[in-house]
């Protein structure tokens, strides 16, 4: 496996960025929900919004030699839109990256994560300690808002 890095999102990761979410969110996420919802979901990932979320969120991306192969984002006390390419799902990619988020949160004295994670990925966060708090539903389909304390 290449070497991988993480840095920082800006505005000029905007066009790979979403790129990289959409494809996920297609691939990964077609099981769980219908085509209006995952073009639904998709919509709230276009480049222009991509845009605003780097202006206003912690967001972090994970390079494999230099192609982008996964993100999180923190705002607030909220773990944001973790996704890895669906070609490298499986490898810990996910897990090293919630591992990051969730320190930064405790560099920003943050008690607790909370998270909404899609049907798809909620045995991945049950696995890394989050716990359910309630099924939400929304325009998009539904969604499992979860929490993990960080002491």
């Amino acid at each position: 496996m290449k070497s991988l890095k993480i840095r920082q999102a800006t505005v000029a990761d905007v066009v790979p960025l979403s790129g990289l979410i959409r494809r996920t969110i297609r691939v990964s996420n077609s099981m769980d929900y219908d085509q209006k919802s995952i073009d639904m979901l998709c919509a709230i990932f276009e480049p222009e919004p991509v845009a605003e979320r780097i202006e206003n969120e912690l967001i972090l991306l994970c390079f494999m030699g230099t192609e982008l192969v996964g993100t999180v984002g923190l705002r607030d006390d909220y773990l944001r839109s973790m996704f890895v390419g669906p070609e490298y799902q499986g490898r810990g990619l996910g897990k090293m990256l919630v591992a990051r988020i969730e320190e930064k949160a405790r560099q920003k004295a943050i008690p607790e994560l909370m998270l909404h994670s899609s049907l798809t990925a909620r045995e991945f966060y049950l696995a890394l300690g989050y716990e359910f708090v309630e099924l939400q539903s929304y325009p998009e389909g539904p969604f499992v808002l979860m929490r993990k304390p960080l002491q």
